[in-house]
């Protein structure tokens, strides 16, 4: 692995709808994928680099969504997108709850499992 391609934490996918508002403007789109360090939203138009918006982000098996202040920390365009890579950006957690950490660690720890190694080496 590219150690500049690391990751400080683990992502696994989610596909839910998500709105992030930023001091002037309104966004939505639908999570990729999520980890306890953020989250990526595909959305045709992303907000800039540097904004700082509020998510409103509703976990499977969450009765309500959480408000969470995240960083746009990187973007992808159209020219770098593709089928498995769409369109958006990368937001880094800024600010949020303890049952919103709480619920996302425990979202991201039980999707975890859901990854089995199916090698069996005795074939």
């Amino acid at each position: 692995m590219n150690p500049a391609n690391a990751r400080a934490h683990e992502r696994v996918p989610l596909s839910v709808a998500v709105d992030l508002e930023s001091e002037h403007n309104f966004y939505a789109g639908i999570t990729n994928n999520i980890s306890e360090g953020g989250l990526f939203v595909a959305t045709a138009v992303p907000p800039p680099l540097g904004a700082v918006a509020e998510i409103h982000l509703t976990l499977p098996g969450e009765p309500n969504p959480f408000a969470i202040r995240g960083v746009v920390r990187w973007l992808r365009d159209a020219a770098q997108s593709n089928e498995d890579a769409p369109v958006g950006c990368g937001v880094q957690w800024l600010e949020m709850s303890r049952d919103a950490f709480n619920a996302i660690r425990a979202f991201v720890t039980q999707r975890d499992t859901l990854f089995v190694d199916t090698d069996d080496e005795t074939t």
